[in-house]
């Protein structure tokens, strides 16, 4: 599973992008850049969500990159 799929699949677990701000007690606007792929996770973030929900694997959560944008 790549990482981006590993973070999609805690969102879901989560009931979206709002249930896992709240969770995690990170913005939701941080969240849902990520969900919908305009930024990444950096290694303080995955550090911070790793720390309040110890499911989550702070070594994966760092390779979550931004999505390349499509050409118009």
């Amino acid at each position: 599973m790549d990482a981006r799929k590993y973070w999609e699949t805690y969102v879901e677990r989560h009931d979206g992008a709002a249930g896992v701000a709240a969770h995690l007690s990170i913005p939701y606007s941080t969240i849902a850049g990520i969900c919908n792929g305009s930024r990444g996770i950096g290694r303080r973030l995955a550090e911070r969500m790793a720390e309040s929900d110890p499911l989550l694997d702070a070594k994966v959560l760092v390779w979550v990159q931004p999505l390349r944008k499509q050409a118009a």
